[in-house]
């Protein structure tokens, strides 16, 4: 099976992709303390907080352990199977074009170096959407691919302006590395 398989639009991990990717979380560790910084001080708990591609769940974990309620949906089995090894967040398979999840039930949402990953972005920018409260925020977080080359693995800001602003009244702001995008549910 090798890195991954595709899922449609999608890379998903095999075990062995998934057990690796532990070792991403210290080297991610701080663009989760950038994105829950942000969630904190936009969404106070107790929330309900939805992760879109969760992967290891170590932003999940963070999150719900002040209080908010977390559920990561990942298309990838393995990477569930990953994540679940924490006791705090709810992690279900599924994907972002197609959310397992009744609609109107989050305050808020994240999604940290995953959209770029999304494929056919509006079913899953209007899933997401539709998941969310009325007042509900998404914060996504991706590598600035306006100044760095990341092989794919980047979003620009005109890619989330054009991905988010048909449904979404954005914020977006660059921090070396990142792009960081607060979008507010029209």
């Amino acid at each position: 099976m090798g890195i991954g398989q595709d899922y449609g639009y999608f890379e998903q991990f095999d075990e062995n992709v998934a057990k690796f990717y532990k070792y991403f979380d210290f080297i991610f560790y701080w663009a989760y303390r950038r994105v829950f910084k942000l969630l904190r001080e936009t969404v106070k708990s107790p929330a309900r907080v939805l992760e879109i591609g969760p992967g290891t769940g170590r932003l999940a974990n963070m999150v719900s352990g002040l209080g908010y309620h977390v559920v990561g949906v990942d298309v990838s089995l393995p990477m569930v199977k990953q994540a679940r090894r924490f006791w705090r967040p709810d992690f279900i398979n599924g994907g972002s074009w197609r959310l397992p999840l009744r609609g109107g039930s989050f305050d808020a949402a994240v999604a940290v170096f995953t959209m770029h990953h999304w494929g056919n972005n509006e079913l899953s920018v209007v899933g997401l959407r539709d998941s969310l409260k009325p007042d509900g925020v998404f914060i996504v977080a991706e590598v600035d691919g306006d100044r760095i080359s990341a092989h794919g693995h980047s979003c620009t800001v005109k890619c989330i302006n054009n991905t988010l602003s048909p449904y979404f009244t954005l914020n977006i702001k660059k921090s070396f590395p990142l792009v960081l995008a607060v979008a507010k549910r029209r």
